[in-house]
């Protein structure tokens, strides 16, 4: 891991660009987030490289601005649960700041050569008092996280492993496409199966069965997407 708190100004230049268009920060004015550029910190990782561990302190909020991260809990038997998985330009940990425990409640790694923006945290909320609009769009993010994992629940509840897989390959596929389409795993499939709380075995079957009914072929860590209307139907299976 290598922390880099003297930028270039490409580097800052960047930041700025990749701050604007997130939720928490586009709605701030210019200063603010130059401010916020000016005490930036930029990390980086190699594939499999952790971030920060489960119940460390949470000093920082955090910006990916490349790679592919892992958010998972670990358990006293070894074994993990893979909370979330963070695409590029994607914010995280921005809900532990506001806790009183401030301790970070999962392990962030890399799943591929990542970059990370660490914005402190302590700044952040100086920053928020004197911005209405910054502090209606945290608690509007924090809002949607709630409202994901209430659905998530009802997924693990009411529907199958495979409903549940068709419809995260279903939120790969760009809105309104038809015909072939083809989706990337930006993952390996056990950590989109923990992910998805499937187990490995199942996943395959799940995999399997889709392929042998024609609405998919896997190639690697791409899915062709093979009927879009017939897969759209998995999504309601439920479990009986």
């Amino acid at each position: 891991m290598a922390v880099y708190t003297q930028l270039t100004s490409m580097q800052k230049a960047r930041a700025r660009d990749q701050l604007q268009r997130t939720v928490l920060f586009g709605c701030m004015n210019s200063a603010a987030i130059d401010d916020i550029v000016s005490h930036i910190a930029l990390t980086t990782l190699a594939e499999g490289e952790v971030f920060f561990r489960q119940e460390q302190p949470a000093r920082h909020l955090f910006l990916l601005s490349v790679g592919h991260l892992k958010l998972f809990r670990t358990a006293s038997n070894g074994s993990e649960k893979v909370i979330a998985l963070i695409e590029a330009e994607n914010t995280f940990a921005e809900a532990v700041i506001f806790s009183h425990r401030k301790q970070y409640p999962v392990t962030a790694s890399a799943l591929a050569e990542s970059s990370v923006w660490s914005i402190d945290a302590e700044h952040y909320l100086e920053l928020l008092q004197d911005s209405t609009e910054a502090c209606f769009a945290i608690l509007g993010r924090i809002t949607n996280r709630l409202f994901e994992q209430v659905a998530e629940v009802e997924r693990l509840t009411l529907h199958t492993a495979t409903s549940r897989f068709v419809a995260y390959l279903l939120t790969k596929a760009d809105a309104g496409a038809t015909g072939r389409v083809v989706v990337r795993l930006e993952a390996p499939k056990s950590i989109i199966a923990s992910r998805l709380s499937i187990v490995p075995a199942t996943f395959s079957r799940s995999l399997a069965k889709l392929s042998r009914d024609g609405l998919l072929e896997v190639h690697d860590s791409e899915i062709h997407l093979l009927d879009l209307r017939a897969l759209h139907e998995y999504t309601s299976d439920v479990v009986v």
